[in-house]
């Protein structure tokens, strides 16, 4: 019988504390829903997904667990909840080769009736089991969440943080809870390939957490550009209808996902530069499974040569964090040591011995090594993964000789007058945009007019000062024009008094109203290298190219902007010089001196 209570809205509701629980978790089903990787379509777990409500009076799983809540029976609805889940995942063939995600009530992280945290629902084997805890919901006042999570993390659970970004504490949960995943919420996502914050955002937290050793899973990725620009910003693990949405009749889990394979196998980009020497520079060692004996450590650390850190991966070659040779002295050098670590009393496995350390997909950028390298927990080195398994550790003097490269190329490319990037990083930005044709670009060549004259007749030292000018202007433009378009600059030094600006994404009309406003900027802040009286007749008598005298006006900038619309394929970095070399006259007879060719 169901019982009804009136609200002050005079609407009817179910009391809560009549409802027969057991009924009404035995008319849910659970979708499974797949969690890949990035860069290889290898499934790296599921995630339950409650399904059929309309059989429970419910509209959706916060409604339900509210009112378990209210009737003092969340914990146990939980609990049965994920029993189901359990069950249901381990009919399916080939469970054992993927992680379950199952969500858990926030509400329930510190409670003593808690799944998970001593015989969960599972029996006592947790092993492939993650907790998303959802920051839709807050953790209850006075829970120290640190402590609570160490609980499951000694019962075998993972724990990852659901809809990071939108929820409660983010940063805070963050910091607490030391997750193993954190999946970064749909409204982050979506979109995000034509919105210059997002991306900045999401990568400036790929870059946090690899620090922290956190795996990165993007949800509700719907689109190929959406997928592309997770994978370049250093996401990890993918979620989405694009992938796969959840499924009720799931008879197997698939061990790899087709789409995946063929969205990098389209990618025609070839292997970043970080890629290629980070596959040289890391050490290839072996790793030990954390289901070893302990007595096995001690034989990996007798080996000649031997490092003073050992990789720990699970079953399927995914890292779970280092073991320190220093760290077992108080075993080894003991008088009962070695019958410690043999006795069976106090676990065989290395869980126990095993640290976090920052985790990096071999393909990320070495800024974003570079920055996980100063996280504490660091000192040890960095695990490599490749497509999600272990491939080998970066220690402290392999990423000494990756900056040090890094330097001397960049002094090498680098004008020594304006320090902004030479041609070599300006190829590479250009065939990066070609690359990339999700995106509508803008590249321009810009230039200053009659430089030679202004330069012969007031003095190499002026000529410096008006380069310098324009570099601080294309420096600024890069910065704040460039985020008020939400759009993604770059600034190169071609040499001389050439220079380029890429853009990518923005609007076109705003690109280039901002473009043709920086122009009139420089012609302004020209008029400071004259005196008064040059600048009043708006002009200069100076030899022209042939040894005759004749006027010139005052110093300006033009440009040619090349653009790019979404969907162009096919174009060439030769293209782009050719439209550039065509249009320069154009550009200088301009009323605005700029001229604009479309491409693609």
């Amino acid at each position: 019988m169901t019982v009804l209570t009136t609200t002050m809205a005079g609407r009817p509701e179910r009391d809560a504390t009549a409802f027969d629980w057991a009924s009404v978790v035995a008319a849910l089903s659970y979708a499974f829903q797949p969690i890949v990787q990035l860069r290889t379509g290898r499934c790296h777990g599921y995630e339950a997904l409650l399904r059929g409500f309309e059989r429970t009076g419910f509209a959706n799983a916060g409604a339900l667990l509210d009112a378990a809540e209210s009737a003092g029976e969340l914990a146990t609805v939980e609990n049965a909840l994920h029993a189901k889940a359990v069950a249901a995942y381990r009919a399916l063939s080939g469970w054992t080769e993927a992680k379950l995600f199952l969500n858990m009530d926030a509400r329930l992280v510190g409670r003593p009736d808690s799944p998970w945290l001593s015989r969960g629902p599972a029996g006592p084997s947790k092993t492939g089991i993650v907790l998303e805890l959802s920051e839709s919901r807050p953790v209850g006042d006075g829970v120290a969440l640190d402590a609570a999570v160490d609980r499951y993390r000694q019962s075998g659970a993972g724990i990852a943080i659901d809809d990071f970004g939108v929820g409660y504490s983010g940063l805070r949960t963050l910091y607490e809870a030391r997750p193993d995943y954190v999946k970064i919420d749909r409204f982050f996502i979506a979109g995000i390939d034509g919105d210059a914050r997002k991306r900045a955002l999401v990568a400036a937290f790929a870059g946090h957490a690899h620090a922290l050793g956190i795996q990165i899973v993007a949800e509700g990725i719907e689109t190929a550009t959406e997928f592309y620009t997770c994978r370049d910003l250093g996401c990890d693990l993918a979620q989405g209808f694009l992938i796969a949405r959840p499924r009720l009749d799931l008879m197997a889990l698939p061990g790899r996902y087709p789409v995946i394979e063929e969205l990098n196998r389209r990618d025609r980009r070839q292997p970043t530069e970080a890629h290629r020497r980070l596959s040289e520079v890391i050490e290839r060692l072996p790793p030990l499974r954390v289901d070893s004996r302990k007595t096995d450590l001690l034989d990996y650390f007798r080996r000649d040569g031997s490092a003073p850190v050992a990789p720990i991966v699970d079953e399927h070659d995914r890292p779970l964090g280092l073991i320190r040779e220093r760290d077992l002295k108080r075993y080894v050098y003991s008088r009962f040591g070695g019958e410690l670590l043999r006795n069976r009393g106090l676990g065989d496995r290395l869980d126990d011995l095993v640290i976090r350390s920052p985790v990096c997909d071999i393909s990320t950028p070495l800024d974003r090594v570079i920055e996980a390298f100063s996280a504490d927990s660091a000192a040890d080195g960095i695990v490599i993964v490749e497509g999600g398994c272990y491939a080998g550790l970066l220690s402290g003097g392999g990423l000494l000789r990756l900056v040090h490269e890094r330097n001397l190329a960049m002094a090498a490319d680098q004008n020594p007058l304006t320090r902004l990037p030479g041609n070599a990083a300006i190829l590479r930005h250009i065939e990066g945009a070609l690359a990339e044709p999700s995106r509508g670009h803008v590249l321009a060549y810009l230039d200053f007019d009659n430089f030679k004259p202004f330069n012969d007749n007031f003095g190499f030292r002026q000529g410096d000062r008006a380069i310098l000018m324009f570099s601080e202007r294309l420096k600024a433009w890069t910065g704040s024009a460039g985020a008020a378009i939400d759009a993604e600059a770059f600034a190169g030094h071609i040499g001389g008094d050439d220079f380029f600006l890429g853009v990518s994404g923005g609007e076109e009309g705003d690109v280039l109203a901002r473009l043709a406003d920086l122009l009139a900027r420089f012609r302004s802040d020209a008029e400071s290298l004259y005196d008064a009286e040059t600048r009043v007749s708006g002009g200069f008598l100076a030899k022209d190219r042939y040894g005759a005298m004749r006027r010139f006006p005052l110093l300006a900038a033009s440009g040619v902007a090349v653009v790019i619309p979404p969907g162009s394929h096919g174009l060439t970095p030769d293209a782009i010089n050719a439209a550039i070399a065509d249009h320069k006259a154009a550009a200088k007879g301009a009323e605005d001196k700029l001229c604009v060719v479309r491409l693609g």
